[in-house]
């Protein structure tokens, strides 16, 4: 038999084949695709949140309870007021300590800085020392005992002022504050300079070259790393200030020890919150920064599928062939 005039030779006879097992494929793993971006979609954060304090608060009721304590006593405790005549007398000897700091110890210190100038000109080679080296020396060891003397003296007045109202007053709180915020700056400090030391290390030569999304994470992720380790290193240091003061102010055994578990409380409980805050912050953002790239990805993938073309054999023999086809 013969083609009918003006007939495709290659349309005789077609028969469309079965799909290739590659496309099959690709459907099944799109649509695991979109079933695993939708699942990560429905995850709902703030109800995530929800359930996770409930459980804590069942689970750990005496550790929540704690918490609680301790930031009512950061906010709310300012310590017992002082009579007017107390704080008159703690005033005045104050003032006499100030006094003492700024004109004995001041010219102390000065007196020390040029007898450690004059003693190490008066070295030799190799930190030999002669007769007037050791003239040197001792003058020096002189200017070291009188600046310990006068700040023997400064710290027996402020002793003296600070005995006078006591750790549990207004002043003695004031103090504590003032010296964990100190600590806690300082703590603050340590990070921003060690991430700055670890971008001046990422921007060195010779390392993987990584895009600037990837650089920023891993920023934030060192200073987080190292703002955990700065508190906790300025809060050990403020632990040790309260018990100087403590003792400082000559508070009684048990009423000092008192204090040191209330201001433990309060300094973990501050210290505990602002890190939680500062992690659940970065774990949302990167939650969502990864919601948003799944359902791109999704939507790129889905795009391409259908603008793909395959090819698909039709009729056999020397008269079939190919074709593109779309699905």
């Amino acid at each position: 038999l013969k083609a009918p005039s003006g007939a495709d030779p290659r349309l005789l006879g077609a028969a469309p084949r079965r799909a290739p097992a590659g496309s099959l494929g690709r459907r099944a793993a799109m649509a695991q695709r979109s079933a695993a971006v939708q699942k990560f979609e429905d995850i709902n954060v703030g109800q995530l949140v929800v359930s996770t304090a409930t459980s804590v608060v069942k689970n750990r009721p005496v550790t929540v309870s704690l918490w609680v304590v301790g930031l009512l006593l950061a906010a709310f405790a300012n310590g017992f007021s002082v009579d007017d005549t107390t704080r008159e007398a703690y005033s005045m000897t104050l003032s006499h300590a100030e006094e003492v700091d700024r004109q004995e110890l001041g010219k102390a210190l000065g007196a020390l800085r040029k007898a450690e100038e004059r003693y190490y000109n008066a070295k030799g080679w190799f930190w030999s020392c002669d007769a007037r080296c050791q003239n040197a020396k001792d003058k020096y060891e002189m200017a070291q005992a009188s600046v310990a003397r006068v700040r023997k003296k400064r710290d027996d007045i402020m002793t003296e002022a600070r005995r006078e109202v006591g750790i549990w007053s207004v002043f003695g709180v004031r103090e504590v504050r003032s010296s964990f915020w100190s600590a806690w700056q300082s703590g603050k400090d340590f990070a921003a300079r060690w991430t700055m030391y670890d971008a001046l290390f990422m921007m060195m030569p010779g390392g993987r070259e990584e895009t600037m999304v990837h650089v920023i994470i891993k920023l934030v992720m060192q200073y987080l790393v190292n703002l955990t380790m700065g508190l906790i290193g300025a809060f050990c240091y403020f632990v040790y200030n309260v018990y100087s003061l403590i003792v400082s102010y000559g508070e009684p055994t048990l009423s000092g020890l008192a204090f040191f578990l209330l201001v433990m409380v309060a300094g973990m409980a501050t210290v505990g919150t602002y890190l939680v805050a500062i992690y659940g912050t970065v774990a949302g953002g990167g939650l969502y920064i990864a919601k948003q790239a799944a359902k791109n990805a999704a939507l790129e993938g889905n795009a391409g599928h259908r603008q793909r073309p395959r090819s698909v054999q039709y009729g056999g023999g020397p008269v079939g062939g190919y074709r593109h086809h779309y699905d």
